[in-house]
């Protein structure tokens, strides 16, 4: 009849926060890998077609029951409310869909340094921190930089050297924690691709 509507998938499963508190904020090592590779694939995807996600965080990774998938489940990513489109759109009221430099979008706990600086360049490499940053949750059960104020919290991105994740658990596998420490570099010309 004309009316305007949404088809959105339905999911049946838990959120990546979920899984972390109910197992007590980490991960297996074997689970971070297998559910990072997928959140990688899917953004390598996104990036592929121009789109950075730019609030990559454990609520907006959701796990799905799929027995086809090794481990038995999908990861999913959701909420692209604030995801960036690379190419510029030049269309009827292209201003409104340009991100301003210095606007700050997305949640403290996970963004790069240039996303915290309110960078208008935020590119790909701001979804490769973020992905470090859950990652590094996963491994050891804490995000790297914890403050009051989300205020603080960016300026520890912008400013502190995080600590290495073998210092807070020397158990976490070398290999695993190098490349953590990479993608979580300040300078995103520093991080690997996805």
């Amino acid at each position: 009849d004309g009316t305007a509507y949404i088809i959105m998938e339905f999911l049946r499963g838990d959120p990546l926060s979920v899984r972390l508190r109910s197992l007590g904020g980490r991960l297996p090592y074997s689970d971070t890998v297998r559910i990072s590779r997928q959140i990688a694939s899917a953004l390598a995807a996104t990036h592929g077609a121009g789109i950075v996600h730019r609030d990559l965080k454990p609520d907006n990774v959701m796990l799905v029951p799929d027995p086809e998938i090794p481990g038995g489940e999908r990861v999913k990513i959701l909420d692209f409310g604030i995801a960036k489109i690379l190419a510029e759109y030049e269309g009827p009221a292209s201003e409104e869909f340009k991100t301003q430099t210095g606007m700050v979008l997305g949640t403290a706990t996970y963004m790069a340094p240039e996303q915290c600086k309110g960078a208008g360049q935020v590119t790909d490499k701001a979804d490769v921190y973020s992905l470090g940053i859950v990652m590094y949750r996963m491994c050891c059960g804490q995000v790297p930089f914890r403050a009051d104020g989300q205020g603080e919290v960016m300026a520890m991105h912008i400013f502190s050297l995080p600590k290495p994740l073998r210092e807070r658990d020397p158990s976490v596998p070398e290999v695993l924690a190098n490349l953590v420490g990479r993608m979580i570099a300040k300078d995103p010309t520093e991080r690997p691709t996805m």
